[in-house]
Parts: structure tokens; sequence; C-alpha cells
């Protein structure tokens, strides 16, 4: 039993009512409070760090905190490595300080205490001989071009969460990342300009990279014969499967000037078969038929659950018994530690987009089995900060 009460900001802004358990908690939550009750005393803090069994335990923790704490000064100095081009100077081998400082144009004090932030999260190494390196994880930023295009974009995404409160009680509701994916709970998906579909549709395409070999890894596409791609942007996903399984006859639908880019973009490939591209909206056009194999990669996660249900509803009445649907995108849950990573960012990221959520794998299997699909399966990926796989069968 639930009951409706009254919230507020410590300010005094009104927030929507919440709904609050009438019953007790369950042991595990109160164990849970005992614990926290616990932590918080300085003293058991201390006596933790001392003890042996508890100590390693105990200072990892608290380093976990600090960088969460700070985690946005380190996404920052990311940034302007980046930016700065310090990342793309070494990328031919190791420069000393006073080229790097001629490369990025940053006075020799400034570059230093950059290469410092560098050095503490692993993307530089600054040598004792004064030559500066890359890391591991500046050999990848710099390397990955999905990667990059997705730190760059992370500009936008910074600027909505200045006031990250405002975001979360919904105050704030004109922000740019809703600006840039102008069709998402718009109700008007078919209406997107072409030149709002170049802006995500290139961001998309650079950033699906990262997961296409994760899905392609954990599902076999080789079991089908015919593949369509819904929502399939500029074909970054269908590249990757036509390199994958040549023989697979391919197809993509998207909207109409998404999927006009596509097809340029396809016609300047050289793969066995060019994909066919479809244009209209997934929502209130019929879907081509006679795929036995259909795919959502990335899509579910930007609409709430009532266009989700209607989405999956238009592809079950094009969809025939035998036939296969494919869901990939990052999903919420506690399996690992990258699933709950995936919950925090892409759940906030969608809030700024105004539409969508993080949804579990059993979340998305019911929304499925609502919507007229007979069973599903769950498919972990090697990644799950990626993606998690549900299979749908009608």
């Amino acid at each position: 039993m639930t009951a409706s009460i009254p919230a507020a900001r410590p300010d005094g802004h009104k927030v929507e009512a919440v709904e609050q358990n009438a019953g007790p908690p369950g042991w595990r939550t109160r164990l849970k409070a005992w614990r926290a009750a616990l932590v918080a005393r300085p003293g058991f803090r201390r006596l933790a760090q001392r003890l042996p069994m508890s100590g390693r335990y105990s200072r990892a923790r608290e380093t976990e905190l600090f960088g969460i704490v700070t985690g946005f000064v380190q996404s920052q100095i990311l940034f302007a490595s980046l930016q700065s081009g310090l990342l793309d100077a070494l990328t031919a081998g190791p420069l000393g300080e006073g080229e790097l400082s001629r490369t990025t144009g940053l006075p020799a004090e400034r570059l230093r205490r950059l290469l410092q932030g560098a050095q503490s999260i692993g993307l530089i190494d600054l040598g004792r001989d004064g030559y500066v390196t890359l890391d591991d994880h500046g050999a990848v930023v710099a390397s990955d071009g999905g990667l990059r295009a997705m730190i760059h974009h992370h500009a936008l995404l910074y600027r909505d969460l200045a006031d990250p409160l405002s975001l979360f009680d919904g105050s704030t509701t004109d922000t740019e990342m809703r600006r840039l994916w102008s069709y998402a709970g718009s109700g008007r998906e078919s209406d997107v300009k072409p030149g709002d579909a170049a802006a995500y549709s290139a961001l998309m395409a650079a950033s699906q990279s990262m997961l296409s070999d994760e899905i392609l890894d954990a599902y076999d596409f080789g079991r089908h014969a015919s593949l369509i791609d819904i929502g399939g942007g500029e074909g970054a996903f269908l590249t990757a499967v036509a390199a994958r399984y040549p023989g697979l006859r391919l197809s993509l639908f998207d909207l109409p000037p998404v999927a006009a880019r596509a097809r340029e973009k396809f016609s300047t490939q050289t793969l066995g078969d060019c994909p066919r591209c479809h244009g209209g909206s997934f929502l209130d056009d019929p879907l081509p038929r006679g795929h036995d194999c259909v795919t959502l990669i990335r899509v579910l996660f930007d609409h709430e659950d009532a266009t989700v249900l209607r989405l999956l509803q238009n592809l079950r009445a094009a969809m025939e018994p035998g036939q296969t649907l494919v869901i990939a995108e990052p999903m919420a849950g506690d399996r690992s530690r990258g699933q709950r990573y995936a919950t925090a960012y892409f759940g906030t990221y969608v809030l700024a987009m105004g539409s969508g959520r993080c949804r579990t794998p059993e979340e998305i299997g019911a929304l499925a089995t609502e919507a007229g699909f007979a069973r599903f399966d769950v498919k972990p990926c090697r990644s799950a900060l990626m993606a998690t796989i549900v299979v749908a069968f009608p």
C-alpha cells in the first residue's frame, strides 16, 4: 500500500508528490540502514582502516569516493587534453614539454598543470627523461574516433548539468540535449529536419563503432538469412554486420532524412549487396516485412514506456512466428559495475534529452511480452557498459 505525500526542495521549490510505502522496510533494507549508520561514524572508519582484514577495503572505498567527488575535474581534464591537441600531438611518439607547449599553444606552466592532471587519470606519462608519452587511456582516446566524438559531444551535456537539481526536479526543460535530439518525445518523428538529422546521425555513427563488435561477438547473426535494422541511423551497425556476415541480406529503416544519408553512405562503400534503405516513422508507418531478424540498436532507451510499447507492437505486427527481434543497448541493473555505470550515465543523459530511461532487461522483456511477443531471452555482452542483449520471439 502506498500513500502520496507532498515534496519540496530545500529552497522551497515545489516538486511532484512522491509515493511513500506504508508498510515497514524489509530485513535487507534494515540491514543496509544499520550498516550505513555504522559507516557514518568517524571512529568506526578509523578503526576499519587500522585493522588488517578491513584496512585495504576501507582505503579502496575512500579512494573510490574521492574519485566520485572529484570526477567532474577528471572529465574536464580529459576534455582539455583532447581539445588542446595534446593527445593528438603524442600519437606520433614521445615529445618534450617545450615542443608540446608550442604545439598546443599553452604556456609552459599551464601545460605542466594539464600534464600532471592528465597523468593522474592515465592519459599520459611524464618520463624521468623529460619526455611525455601516451599512457593506456590516452592511447585509446587518441585512436578511437567514436570515443573522441563522444567526449567533444559532452560539452553540451556539461552545460545542461550546470544546475543538476533543476534537471532532476523538472524545473529546467529547455536543454541543449533536447534541442539536439529534436525528435525525442516530440511526436514529430517524421518531421525531423535534414540539418538536425545530420547532426545527431553523425554522432550516432561515430559512437556506434564502440559497441558493434560487442553485439556481434555476443550474438550469432549467421543463423539468419535477412536482417533489417530499425532506427539504423547512417548504417554503422549494418556496415559492421556486412563485414562479419557478407552473405546476409540487409535492410535499414529510419526517418526519411536519416535513411537518405544512409543510402548515400552505402553508395560509397564496397559492400557485396548494398542494403535497402526505407524511410518512415517506426511508430506510425507499416514496417517492412520478410526479414527473419529485426534489430533495435540503442533505440528504446531514447523513449518513454508508452512509445516503446507502441514501437514493439508495430514490430510485432510486421513479424511472423520463427522470426527474431534483437534489442541491444545499455541497460540498468546490478549485474556488474558496468551496468551500474550505464544506469547512472545513460539515465542522466536521456533525462537531459527530455525523453526515455535506462531499463533493466526484465523491464524490456515485460514490454515485449505486453506487445505480443511470446518469450524473451537475455544475452550479456563482454562490456555491460556498452550493451546488454534482449532477444524476443513472436
